[in-house]
């Protein structure tokens, strides 16, 4: 039988409660909703891999960070208050030292970076600077002193659960091929004022959700932390009305994962029952009548949205985490130099050479690459050379490109440069810059694994040497990615993607933050989750307490494998580090409770 125990040192009044939660319910219902247009200015255009142009609009992501930022800020407001003007002792615990070093480390990343402005505003597709990350910081040892009752746990955990049916709901019908945000009543609520709704368009094919969360990976991240919470709490629930609002949650979000085709989100909440089987174990058992329907539920669920999306999901199970190796393309670099341009093709390399409007062609052993004789007119030749038979040069009569090479039908064109005395290449920008191959590691010859995560990981992990003390800063991923690495992003289908995000937390932390900074995280979590492996294996759960501590920490772990494959994002991390903040508040009633 489940208890209630109350934990204030002095009586707290219910509308006392509610005052002190409101931030932590504005970040669990309304900020996850948020859809707005913002047009602005990227700041980008500076760099040639970038498009000439700056302007760009959001709906998803920069009003969610600075109303994030806002709710931050309150946060701080009220606890100066309790301090200084209440009188009222900050309680501070030693868990939270691995997180002031990753705040410290991540604050100073960020002021010592050369990209510190995009680190301070947020930059294009991520919207996540640094006063986000100190914010969930804050938020997490916010959440950890106010709470004080199970009562208060119960306002966080339903508050909770009124957004993710909100969500759930939005993110069901998009599953089902109906998206409010498709509607012309649902764009003119998210337009600016001087825009004609009819002129926008989403992207997102139909049947697939992406809800509020601007990507569907999202969606997959969001859903599996909530998905196990709730599943975990019916076994525990005597409230009739909570039962039925968790079981809608659950449906829908169930709805929304499968409608995302999200594989980290499905992996994720598996793993996450594992470990719910092993505390619960007793209960499982003995509650068969809850476990039995909801097993049902996810396979129909399951079957049901397969079915709509002409078995997608199905299929990108069984091709997203292949280890096979990648069938090597032919083309495996270009790069330009001073005086030439080098091309491996099939392991063979092409020299090429400009003088007075003339190519000259070269092996690596310096011998002249015969050129057949071609009658055409669009100045094209072709190789007498069975090396390079599927490479065609050709002379441009422009007075921006002076060449170019058909490779395989593709067109690769160049110029030379009499400022930066080297050639360049015409990327799909418009934009003449250099190119060359990035180093490549672990997951070299992998590129495919993960829907072609492997590329990105693989570039990115070269780079974690330049960053272990201190990060390029927040938001900054995009100017330390070898963006020039154009060879390899079109073989792996990024050619006409800007990469800004190395689609995993903790690559992401490492780069931006610094290594060190990763380390404390990872420290700061592992000691969440030991102490609460402690807490809960033997556990009886005969307090509210620890029946929302326990579900709190297996919607953590959810989360943390989520992270292995997707970012941290404005759209979702604000709702996992309040999480955290309450299972830490969930975890110190608990202790107290087993001391007497």
């Amino acid at each position: 039988m489940l208890t209630s125990k109350n934990y204030n040192h002095t009586s707290r009044s219910k509308t006392n409660s509610i005052l002190l939660l409101f931030p932590l319910f504005l970040i669990v219902t309304i900020l996850p909703l948020l859809v707005s247009m913002h047009s602005y200015s990227t700041g980008l255009s500076q760099y040639n891999w970038y498009p000439d142009y700056d302007l760009s609009t959001d709906f998803f992501l920069y009003y969610k960070q600075w109303f994030f930022v806002f709710i931050s800020s309150l946060c701080v407001l009220i606890l100066i208050i309790k301090s200084i003007i209440n009188k009222e002792e900050i309680k501070f615990h030693k868990i939270f030292i691995p997180l002031v070093i990753y705040a410290t480390l991540a604050l100073i990343s960020t002021i010592a970076s050369p990209y510190r402005s995009f680190g301070f505003s947020g930059i294009y597709e991520q919207f996540e600077n640094i006063f986000c990350l100190l914010g969930y910081v804050l938020i997490v040892y916010y959440a950890f002193c106010i709470i004080q009752s199970e009562y208060e746990l119960k306002l966080i955990i339903n508050a909770l659960a009124i957004g993710a049916l909100i969500l759930g709901c939005i993110g069901a019908l998009q599953a089902f091929g109906f998206d409010f945000f498709n509607t012309t009543f649902g764009k003119s609520m998210i337009v600016e004022k001087n825009v004609d709704p009819n002129s926008l368009k989403f992207a997102f094919e139909k049947y697939r959700t992406y809800a509020t969360l601007y990507n569907p990976n999202y969606v997959g991240v969001y859903t599996s932390m909530i998905i196990p919470l709730y599943t975990v709490l019916l076994f525990y629930t005597k409230l009739g009305y909570e039962y039925v609002l968790y079981i809608i949650v659950i449906v829908l979000n169930l709805i929304s994962m499968f409608g995302s085709q999200s594989k980290s989100g499905i992996i994720s909440i598996l793993c996450s029952i594992l470990v719910a089987i092993l505390l619960m174990r007793k209960k499982i058992i003995k509650k068969w009548f809850i476990t039995l329907p909801v097993m049902v539920c996810a396979c129909l669920a399951f079957i049901v949205l397969n079915h709509f999306q002409n078995n997608a999901y199905i299929n990108a199970i069984k091709n997203a985490f292949k280890i096979s190796s990648s069938v090597s393309p032919a083309l495996t670099e270009i790069s330009t130099e001073k005086d030439h341009i080098k091309v491996i093709y099939n392991n063979n390399t092409l020299i090429v050479k400009l003088d007075n409007m003339k190519l000259y062609f070269y092996d690596d052993s310096d011998n002249i690459i015969p050129i057949k004789e071609v009658d055409n007119s669009d100045s094209t030749l072709v190789f007498d050379d069975n090396r390079f038979i599927n490479i065609s040069p050709v002379l441009v009569d422009d007075e921006f490109i002076d060449f170019g090479l058909i490779i395989e039908g593709k067109p690769w064109y160049f110029k030379y440069d009499d400022t930066t005395k080297q050639f360049l290449y015409y990327n799909q920008y418009g934009r003449f810059s250099p190119i060359s191959t990035a180093p490549s590691s672990v997951f070299t010859g992998h590129e495919n694994f993960a829907s072609y995560r492997g590329y990105i990981w693989s570039r990115t992990i070269p780079i974690l040497s330049d960053y272990i003390i201190l990060g390029s800063g927040a938001d900054t991923f995009a100017f330390v990615f070898p963006q020039y690495d154009y060879v390899n992003s079109r073989n792996y289908g990024f050619e006409n993607t800007l990469i800004t995000k190395p689609h995993s937390l903790y690559l992401q932390t490492a780069v931006q933050t610094g290594f060190i900074s990763l380390i404390a995280l990872l420290v700061f979590y592992c000691w969440y989750f030991i102490q609460s492996i402690k807490l809960y294996f033997n556990n009886l759960y005969n307090t509210k307490s620890s029946v929302y501590g326990m579900v709190i920490f297996i919607s953590s772990i959810s989360f943390m494998i989520s992270a292995i494959s997707n970012d941290s994002s404005i759209t979702v991390s604000p709702v996992y580090w309040c999480c955290i903040g309450t299972g830490l508040a969930a975890n110190m009633m608990v202790k107290k409770t087993n001391k007497y």
